[in-house]
């Protein structure tokens, strides 16, 4: 059954193999935490806690789309708590990948409308949420889900001008 879940330790060598596959893919769009820097168990308790968190960072709870009945990940979202200006540019409420080898499946639409679900009970809204202009995958998951694009903007990351989508979606 495929479910949205707290990371757990069953589903760690899965995650290992998706974070693997972005490597070996180039994949930049989205950044699962290298499972071997760190113990990522404690990692995403101290973001959902707010607990030893660098100043520009804001606290997150993380979940992962599963297929339980293989101990398989699919892909990773996280719904952070509040905004802070870089987020409120690029970034937004919610962030999420789905692990290479399930791309265009549908997986991306799923996890995010389950993930809006925990927004709700978080009570955050609205909810922004952001991708590249060009990331039209991620915006057709984005507008599946109800949300309405407010604008495009330019910001610099790593001295690169990145063209980005601003969506936002009422939820309470």
């Amino acid at each position: 059954m495929i479910k949205l879940i707290v990371p757990g330790p069953e589903y760690l060598q899965s995650y290992q193999e998706a974070y693997d596959e972005y490597k070996k893919n180039h994949i930049s769009t989205y950044s699962f935490t290298d499972p071997s820097s760190c113990n990522i168990f404690e990692k995403f308790e101290n973001y959902r806690y707010e607990r030893n968190l660098r100043p520009d960072r804001v606290g997150e709870d993380k979940y992962w789309l599963v297929d339980d009945e293989k101990a398989y990940f699919i892909g990773e979202i996280g719904i952070r708590h509040k905004l802070n200006d870089t987020l409120r540019q690029r970034g937004g409420h919610i962030g999420y990948g789905i692990r290479y080898a399930e791309w265009n499946r549908g997986y991306g639409t799923k996890m995010l409308a389950l993930a809006l679900e925990k927004a709700k009970e978080m009570r955050i809204s609205p909810v922004l949420i952001t991708c590249n202009d060009d990331n039209l995958a991620s915006a057709r998951v984005i507008e599946k889900n109800g949300f309405v694009l407010e604008n495009k903007v330019i910001v610099t990351t790593d001295g690169e001008d990145i063209l980005t989508r601003r969506y936002w979606k009422t939820i309470l």
